[in-house]
């Protein structure tokens, strides 16, 4: 007798056959799926780094600042300031800073320059009745600062939020929030007293912070004033506390404080949406060139400098991009090759009269610094003495006597650097930056780097 159809044992097998086939193609689908996606956030990821990169770059190229410390503020050039934070970058796994705390990689830097535009001017807000005339202003001339803090509730890995803050640099505004009848000044007590309050206002001009007679006050930054460290954004933010001494650094020490204070606006004040430049960011390293680091060369190659896996001060080469204070102070290639100092010129923690000289693992500031200092009246060291390389006489008694560099007929060289109240943390000129931004990209699980390199040396 002929079967005319299937058991029920075949029946069940070709359903789990087929329901098999089916999860196979299902799940094929969701791996292409899967690798669609993560390819296209990759590929956005990739774009947005480049347009983080097209306005660093544009920065850069527009620095009003040689960086040749220190500078004669009569020329107008402003300032170029990089802050060197604690922590490293080995870029091993297991990242660790130099106090031993795991991170992300080298995060806490900071860059803060005063550039020119070379095309369209800067847009800052600026308080008004909505229309975008009245909301903004403008200027061809910014004070800029390139950071990155800390993202909340994130781990494994940590990740960071890139800000770019735009100061523009007006000088005279005359209009709300320094209008007219306040001679062009805001008072403190107008915002609520705090620097959250004035970029709440909203505004964005670069503005500095003096006690005056007449109370706490708000001035509109002109180029000249940026000369001065103190004026600066994140710099003095409680004013200028006494005329004997003037405050180079930013009050409370570190730039990152994790208990932020009001003082500290660089921590505290609101951020703003066109303040974000990236998000998940990994690392923001910013490094100097430095023409006698070591360059030591590994078995298959590859090139290493302080503060790679696997150096070793036995160098074949000399010359590259380091952290400031990168710790390696000589270099054998160069013996004879310098009359004085060390064969490096940014491996120590910079000259302890500019007041920014630390050690370990605290900071480390490269500055283009402000030569003015030696001739404002103040005297910075608390010797006694105001002025002492530029008061015409021999302070130090070393037999050399000093030359007035504003008198209008010398060559504007001081003669007796001894002298000096202040000196730049590193007196050397800088030949070129780089900066290195990493980014996590969390659906696909990918590192992307971008690497931006500058030169200061005409060509």
């Amino acid at each position: 007798m002929s079967r005319r159809g299937m058991t029920l044992v075949e029946m069940l097998v070709a359903v789990t056959a087929t329901l098999l086939i089916m999860a196979a193609v299902a799940q094929a689908f969701s791996a292409f799926g899967s690798a669609i996606s993560g390819g296209r956030s990759v590929l956005e990821l990739d774009a947005r780094m480049r347009t983080a990169a097209w306005r660093l770059r544009n920065d850069l190229a527009g620095a009003t600042a040689r960086p040749v410390p220190p500078l004669n503020p009569a020329a107008g050039e402003v300032y170029l300031e990089i802050i060197e934070g604690p922590a490293t970058d080995y870029r091993t796994a297991g990242l660790v800073s130099t106090t031993g705390t795991t991170v992300s990689g080298d995060h806490d830097d900071a860059l803060l320059l005063t550039t020119r535009s070379q095309e369209t001017p800067f847009i800052g807000r600026a308080p008004g009745t909505g229309s975008a005339i009245d909301d903004t202003f403008e200027s061809t001339l910014a004070e800029v600062c390139w950071f990155a803090r800390a993202t909340p509730a994130t781990a494994n890995p940590v990740t960071y939020t890139l800000y770019r803050k735009q100061m523009l640099v007006m000088g005279y505004v005359g209009t709300d929030p320094f209008t007219t009848a306040r001679g062009n000044t805001l008072p403190w007590a107008a915002i609520g007293g705090s620097w959250s309050g004035y970029f709440n206002s909203p505004c964005d001009v670069s503005a500095r912070l003096e006690l005056t007679s007449s109370g706490t006050t708000l001035y509109p930054n002109t180029l000249a004033d940026l000369t001065r460290r103190e004026n600066r954004f994140l710099h003095n933010p409680a004013g200028v506390t006494g005329m004997t001494n003037y405050p180079f650094e930013f009050a409370g020490g570190n730039h990152q404080s994790t208990t932020p204070t009001d003082g500290l606006f660089f921590d505290t004040a609101q951020r703003q949406g066109e303040d974000v430049v990236l998000t998940n960011v990994l690392s923001f390293d910013v490094r100097v060139f430095d023409p006698g680091v070591p360059v030591y060369a590994t078995v298959n190659g590859s090139a290493l400098v302080p503060g790679d896996p696997g150096f070793t001060n036995s160098p074949v080469a000399s010359g590259g991009y380091v952290d400031l204070g990168h710790g390696i102070g000589t270099n054998s290639l160069l013996a004879g090759v310098f009359t004085s100092g060390s064969a490096t010129r940014f491996g120590g923690y910079g000259h302890s009269k500019s007041s920014l000289a630390g050690s370990g693992s605290t900071r480390r500031v490269y500055d283009t610094w402000n030569l003015g200092y030696e001739a404002d009246g103040h005297d910075q060291d608390g010797d006694g003495i105001r002025d002492n390389a530029t008061n015409g006489l021999d302070d130090d008694s070393d037999g050399s006597f000093d030359e007035p560099a504003y008198d209008g007929n010398q060559d504007g060289v001081l003669e007796d650097t001894g002298e000096f109240e202040t000196l730049p943390p590193y007196p050397y000129p800088l030949r070129g930056i780089e900066v290195r931004i990493r980014c996590y990209e969390p659906s696909s699980r990918q590192v992307r780097q971008v690497t931006i390199r500058h030169t200061f040396v005409p060509h």
